[in-house]
This record gives structure tokens, sequence and C-alpha cells, in this order.
């Protein structure tokens, strides 16, 4: 299946199939969810361009939405079409096929086998996909074995949209074309999967540490105010003595009249 990346993006399952009618809710939902990764990563993306006699070679890392600090190796290779040799004259790449290569797990356990299927897939990078992912169709998650939408494609489209790097200018410096060593730079869809499940793993059991501790929201009732010392002497909490007399009431006020014998309190 030939395909541009702005077709991939209008419609991955091609140009030949119905139109996609969920288009427009999958534009924002990834454009909102890019944005918050590249304001959670400082805006870094990292990627490296490489470029042969023909062909544009672009390794990019996508961050995990879920596990911090955590990257997918994405893969977009830009190929002139077999029947049209006008792309190579143009000034940018939106004409160009495209193929793909992600370890995203979406990629791997939905996509692999479709995109392969579809000529869609990166030949040169089969040794860093999983063998299974790409011999066997989906059956559960993809019956239909179609091409789909892949998050980590998807953000890579609009990063290089945002970086300009569909211009041939962008790609100046681009390093030598060599698949030794872009293939160095992936790590193998078995393995990157496995330390996302791990990641992840460790991640939730954080989660459940954190729900499973009791949490003291009693408030512990303040100790009431002391009126006396505890060497005090009862016989002296009343300042009046015992030994005190009231010997009468005046008949202008009618108040008690104290005397005899007071002490003052200690």
């Amino acid at each position: 299946m030939d395909m541009t990346f702005d077709q991939y993006i209008q419609n991955p399952m091609g140009i030949k199939n119905a139109v996609f009618s969920n288009r427009e809710m999958y534009r924002t939902m990834y454009r909102t969810k890019w944005d918050a990764i590249k304001l959670r990563e400082n805006g870094m993306i990292d990627f490296v361009q490489y470029k042969s006699k023909s062909d544009y070679f672009l390794y990019i890392k996508i961050p995990s939405e879920v596990v911090p600090n955590f990257y997918y190796d994405v893969v977009i290779r830009f190929y002139p079409p077999k029947s049209e040799k006008a792309p190579l004259a143009a000034a940018n790449l939106d004409k160009y096929n495209v193929q793909f290569y992600s370890n995203d797990p979406s990629f791997v356990f939905t996509f692999a086998h479709a995109f392969s299927k579809n000529d869609l897939f990166i030949n040169d990078l089969s040794t860093r996909m999983s063998k299974i992912a790409l011999k066997q169709k989906a059956v559960e998650k993809n019956p239909n074995n179609q091409v789909g939408y892949v998050k980590s494609l998807y953000f890579a489209y609009l990063e290089m949209k945002n970086k300009g790097l569909f211009a041939k200018l962008s790609w100046s410096t681009a390093k030598t074309y060599d698949k030794n060593l872009l293939l160095s730079m992936i790590v193998p869809a078995d393995i990157k999967i496995d330390q996302r499940q791990k990641e992840e793993a460790a991640i939730n059991k954080k989660k459940r540490a954190a729900k499973a501790k009791p949490q003291n929201t009693q408030k512990i009732p303040e100790e009431p105010p002391k009126l006396f010392s505890k060497n005090r002497p009862i016989s002296q909490i009343n300042p009046i003595s015992s030994k005190s007399k009231i010997t009468g009431k005046s008949k202008m006020s009618g108040k008690s009249k104290l005397s005899g014998n007071m002490k003052s309190k200690p």
C-alpha cells in the first residue's frame, strides 16, 4: 500500500477504504495528549535525522503517556514512489511514501502484522520487532488485520509538523543513513515491552501501597487547660480559708461582708 504521512493521518486504512469517520475526534484527542506530554517534557523531544541517496529516515523518541521517563523508539522512512520521480525535486516530503517502525505496545500487539502485510513496515528494522507480531495476525485486537492509528506515530507526525521537519531544508545536517547504526539505537520490541510492563507494575504497586496506608484523619483532642498545679495542696484551691466567717449582711447593699482571717492566695 503506497501512502504518504498525510494520507495516513487522514485515513490510516488507505484511500481505497471508506472515509474515516472519527478523524476529527482522533485529531483533537491526540493533539491534546501531545500538548500535555510536551509540557511535561519541557518541550524537549529527541530525534536524529538520516539520509541516503533518495530516502529520509527520522528516528524519534516518543515519551510514554503513562510511565514517566520512558520512551519508545519510532522510525519513519520517507521514500519516493517508484512510478514518480518528481518528489525528488520537491522542496518537502509531503509526496513521499512512508514506512514505519515503533516498539510502542499498540504497534507491536495490534498493528505490526497489518503494517507489514501492507508494505508499511521498515524491513531494515525487522530484527528489532517481535517475530510473533510480524508472523501472526492480532486475532483478538485486530481481527480484520487493518492498518489503524498508532498513538506514537501520530505524535511523531505532530512533532514533525511543529519542527518543520517535512521541509527538506531541515535535513541539511542529516547523518548518512547506516542501517547498523540505526539498529544499535533501537531497543528490541520484546525487551521494550518487558521494560514497560515492569515499570507500570512498579507504579501500580506504589499506588496500591498509598491507598492501603491508613489515613489518620481523626483529630486528637486537645488536653484541657490545667487550672492548678499538681503540686498544689487541695486545701489551697479555694482562696477563702475555711476559717473565714460571714458575719452579717449590709442592709444598704445586700452584699455579704467578709471578715475574719483571710489567707492570701499562694
